[in-house]
């Protein structure tokens, strides 16, 4: 029973190492190419500059990185300025701006925004937040769902009363292999959707809005871990019940054989079963034989022929008769 419950020990141990090895295997080929980068949340007013020099002129600058979300870091350029990527963007951010972050993000950037053009006027694609700036193209009025990026803050504009610009994709459907990425006024603007903060601290742990299927999201190296410490308590209680039910039935059997030996007829001054070694069973049986069938010593007939040849020994009746 020890042997088996050793040996059973050794596969469920294996079983749980490959199972683990797999597991490492699929985790950190999903993250293969990531596990060299770092990524940094954007803090309040992160801004992302387009030189090193991180000036504060609207020529310098693309746009504020949507707070919460990630820039990729590419390299630390001094002590305050680090190059980094946002998106399809590369430029520079003050290092104070960021949290670095000890994980890989899965949310990175902000997608899914989009802002429509009011009814009242149309307005002008900016190459810079400013309406002294290149205008790249012009979008109707009421146009919709146009692609929000970022926000930007620039000069306001005559009649304006807010320095807010929203920097945006636009494909006009007149030619949509046409894509324009430009400033647009934020007072031209209309049904910007909601903007959610990026709540991410642990990318390994996944749950829907409802907090459903918790188990079935987590990532499969804690899995392992949680299958194992659950499975490893039931299968040594497993053991112990099997080694229990063993020795019983040992106990069980040794029994029976003490009182078949305790039941065998006594032979040939066999008495004290309890001290001798009829544990024997070779013994036992030999024992239990010798009681059915006496041994019976033959003559040889030869020797009983030349018995029955003597004279017949003499007898006499009384002592007087040898004298």
């Amino acid at each position: 029973m020890k042997k088996f419950c050793v040996f059973f020990s050794i596969i469920f141990l294996l079983i749980q190492a490959q199972v683990l090895c797999i597991n490492k295997y699929q985790f950190s080929n999903c993250y293969a190419s990531e596990e060299t980068t770092t990524y940094a949340k954007a803090s309040a007013v992160c801004t992302l500059y387009k030189t090193t020099t991180m000036s504060e002129e609207i020529s310098n600058i693309y746009f504020v990185i949507p707070e919460t979300y990630f820039v990729t870091i590419l390299e630390v350029v001094s002590d305050n300025c680090l190059k980094v990527q946002y998106g399809g963007f590369v430029g520079y951010v003050d290092s104070s701006t960021v949290v670095v972050a000890t994980f890989i993000p899965i949310v990175k950037t902000l997608e899914g925004i989009t802002c429509d053009i009011k009814d009242t006027s149309g307005t002008q694609i900016w190459s810079e937040p400013s309406a002294t700036s290149t205008v790249l193209t012009t979008i109707p009025a009421g146009t919709k769902n146009i692609r929000y990026i970022a926000s930007a803050f620039g000069r306001i504009p005559s009649g304006g009363e807010s320095n807010l610009w929203y920097y945006v994709s636009f494909t006009p459907e007149s030619n949509s292999t046409n894509v324009y990425e430009g400033y647009i006024y934020s007072e031209n603007v209309t049904n910007l959707s909601e903007i959610v903060p990026n709540t991410e601290t642990n990318p390994e742990v996944i749950t829907n809005k409802n907090g459903d299927d918790y188990m079935l999201n987590i990532s499969s190296p804690v899995r392992a871990i949680i299958i194992t410490l659950i499975a490893v308590p039931v299968i040594i209680l497993i053991l112990i019940i099997i080694y229990k039910a063993s020795k019983k039935i040992g106990n069980k059997k040794s029994l029976n054989q003490k009182q078949e030996v305790e039941n065998i007829p006594p032979a040939y001054g066999y008495n004290n079963y309890e001290n001798s070694s009829y544990e024997n069973n070779h013994l036992k049986e030999e024992i239990q034989h010798m009681s059915v069938h006496p041994y019976v010593r033959k003559m040889n007939q030869r020797r009983y022929d030349e018995q029955k040849s003597y004279p017949v020994f003499p007898t006499y009746d009384s002592d007087d008769d040898l004298l």
